[in-house]
């Protein structure tokens, strides 16, 4: 997921994926860069040409399903000589010089997951966008990519967002890297019909993943169409930020909870919260959604090894009374689940938090 060519694109959800699909529609893509734009300091909206895999073309998709993309030059782009490296004979007293990549340069061994941003397919095949924080070795190669680069991936992977037939309000809360699926979401709410609100966080203006619309972010937290993202589909926006740089000064939950205030009863029935970003915020809006009793559907960051179920390094506690791993003190019984096959979408109040 994530984030992408400067702006005007019209992205069109393609058909709704579930994650049954998902599993029997992922596979491995070889993908040629499009664009790779720096948004704001240290992220990039990286957007990719997906190639047709051995399956055919990239799956449908749905907002809140990521892609899982190497973070190093594919195997047909690399120099196989190198490697391998060179032959070495080991002689007493003596040893052999390490020559492979892996042992003598930086390089990401495993994918790193994205959710997408968007996503569009034409005559040519599909595109699709992500939004990138740079945080390391694997993200550093990322975002020094070109247009006519390689890249690999796996995808779709994941569950999706859902929008209940008897609400039409989507109340959309991004905070950081937390940002891209809410775009993707704000696309599908436009051709469902849904009206929708953007919330977008940052501890300062410049870390801000968002291209500027016309109108500018007010400091006292009025929605405005601000951010194009939302804006490209009519959408307004509150933006906050820690230190007040940028829109209102306070966390994201400051600006969530004086709209949700301003909400009559009748709005309140037809509004879902839907919040992807750090895990405290994401523990805070549930909150206040179980506060103003709206269901909120929360899009899970964890750290991900395959994205695929094998290597179960994204479990989260899920309340589950049907066949518990454990009992809390409070007596809600829960089960370990994984973010990447069962998730990353979860009700709030199944979350463990």
């Amino acid at each position: 997921m994530n984030d992408a060519s400067g702006g005007g694109i019209l992205l069109v959800m393609s058909a709704v994926s579930t994650s049954n699909e998902s599993v029997s529609c992922r596979q491995r893509h070889d993908g040629v860069v499009v664009s790779n734009r720096n948004i704001c300091r240290e992220h990039f909206e990286l957007t990719v040409r997906v190639l047709p895999g051995e399956k055919g073309g990239f799956a449908p998709t749905a907002p809140g399903q990521f892609i899982q993309i190497g973070c190093r030059p594919p195997v047909d782009s690399m120099d196989m000589h190198a490697l391998a490296g060179d032959e070495f004979e080991i002689t007493e007293g003596t040893w052999p010089s390490l020559q492979q990549p892996e042992m003598t340069q930086r390089l990401a061994l495993l994918r790193r997951p994205f959710s997408l941003s968007g996503r569009w397919d034409d005559e040519q095949g599909t595109c699709i966008q992500i939004v990138q924080r740079v945080v390391g070795t694997g993200t550093q190669w990322l975002s020094e990519l070109q247009a006519g680069d390689k890249v690999d991936l796996i995808g779709p992977l994941g569950n999706t967002f859902t929008l209940p037939a008897d609400r039409k309000l989507g109340l959309l809360v991004g905070g950081g890297v937390g940002l891209p699926p809410m775009f993707y979401l704000a696309s599908a709410m436009a051709k469902a019909g849904w009206d929708a609100l953007g919330f977008v966080g940052a501890m300062t203006s410049d870390l801000l993943a968002v291209t500027w619309a016309d109108d500018k972010p007010q400091a006292d937290g009025k929605p405005v169409q601000s951010v194009h993202e939302f804006a490209r589909y009519d959408f307004p926006a509150v933006v906050t930020t820690d230190d007040g740089s940028t829109g209102l000064k306070g966390r994201i939950t400051d600006g969530l909870i004086h709209y949700l205030e301003s909400l009559t009863d009748e709005q309140k029935q037809q509004a879902v919260i839907y919040t992807c970003g750090p895990h405290v915020m994401m523990h805070a809006v549930a909150k206040l959604a179980g506060q103003f009793g709206i269901p909120c559907q929360a899009c899970l960051e964890q750290t991900m090894a395959c994205g695929m179920g094998t290597c179960q390094s994204c479990i989260v506690k899920i309340e589950d009374d049907n066949n518990p791993h454990g009992t809390l003190e409070s007596g809600r019984n829960w089960r370990y689940k994984l973010t990447c096959t069962d998730g990353p979408v979860f009700d709030s109040t199944d979350v463990i938090w």
